[in-house]
């Protein structure tokens, strides 16, 4: 029996890396996923290339994801996000969806500032890294063993 055969419910990895872009795309604050500054970073299958979402296995029972995003400026700023298809985000912040504690940011004490929407890039990527571990887990995958998230570019 092979390992596919033992896990019906896990896809091949251009399957799991749609999953995960679909998953990201959809946060406010992100226009769009990046194949990199200086390489073209995605994963490949047969005709198909999924831009921004690396995929690594260092061994068989584990997996590594990359993800590589372009940031809306005006959820930096506080404004409302620009969306790729030309719509403002109502929130410049995240999605709000349910989960444990231990899937949602922590939140940290900040000073005031001229908006209560402004999003670091800590709480961003906490966010996308949340997202991506859901992503994965409704395809039937275990959590990923790491997440990295770059920061490409912001419009």
């Amino acid at each position: 029996m092979t390992e596919q055969q033992a896990t019906p419910t896990s896809l091949d990895d251009l399957s799991l890396a749609r999953a995960v872009a679909e998953a990201v795309c959809q946060i406010p604050a992100v226009l769009e996923l990046s194949a990199g500054r200086f390489a073209r970073e995605g994963t490949y299958g047969p005709g198909e290339f999924v831009r921004g979402v690396v995929l690594q296995r260092p061994t068989p029972d584990s997996l590594e994801v990359d993800v590589r995003v372009v940031l809306a400026e005006q959820a930096l700023r506080g404004g409302p996000a620009v969306r790729r298809d030309g719509h403002h985000s109502n929130s410049g912040g995240f999605p709000h969806s349910g989960g444990s504690a231990s899937t949602q940011p922590q939140q940290h004490p900040r000073a005031p500032s001229a908006s209560s929407h402004q999003l670091s890039l800590l709480d961003l990527s906490e966010q996308i890294r949340i997202v991506i571990q859901r992503a994965l887990v409704q395809a039937g995958q275990q959590p990923a063993r790491t997440i990295n998230v770059f920061f490409d570019d912001v419009r």
